[in-house]
């Protein structure tokens, strides 16, 4: 299951997490796999903060526990991944619109093996299965935002 839903955020709102992604503090040491270099850098968001509150804080059954920016410079070769239990939604931040050759799609491999690509749409919110391995493709020249939220059941 793949749901992406378009023009998530008003433009105003859209700004506000833009004009934050681009001034937060980012750290290195994300792990996505014991056996893997990370990739990246990320800056944890609270979850009572401002731009998380632009964000469901449930879907179905399932709460928002976790919420991080993700940053790949370009270039970069992230890993695949699972991320545990729940859902995994991750909002696309672009300063520019999208050109189908910069790359930055979300790979994901399905039960059948074949990955599907997700392309990071400016102000999308797309949302999966947190088992499903996937991963972070890179753009080519420029630097790729993400907001990442993590569901699952906390009962």
């Amino acid at each position: 299951m793949v749901d992406i839903k378009r023009n998530f955020l008003t433009p105003d709102l859209y700004k506000k997490v833009e004009d934050y992604c681009y001034q937060a503090d980012y750290y290195y040491g994300e792990w996505d796999n014991p056996d893997q270099v990370p990739t990246g850098v990320i800056h944890n968001l609270k979850l009572d903060s401002e731009i998380v509150s632009y964000f469901p804080s449930k879907i179905k059954e399932l709460s928002l526990y976790r919420a991080y920016i993700n940053l790949f410079n370009a270039g970069e070769r992230p890993n695949f991944h699972i991320d545990g239990e729940g859902l995994t939604s991750i909002f696309y931040l672009n300063s520019e619109e999208y050109k189908l050759d910069e790359g930055g799609c979300t790979e994901i491999l399905t039960d059948q093996q074949y990955l599907i690509s997700i392309l990071p749409i400016r102000n999308s919110l797309v949302t999966f299965n947190a088992k499903s391995v996937h991963r972070a493709t890179a753009f080519k020249s420029l630097p790729r935002f993400t907001v990442a939220l993590k569901y699952e059941n906390l009962k």
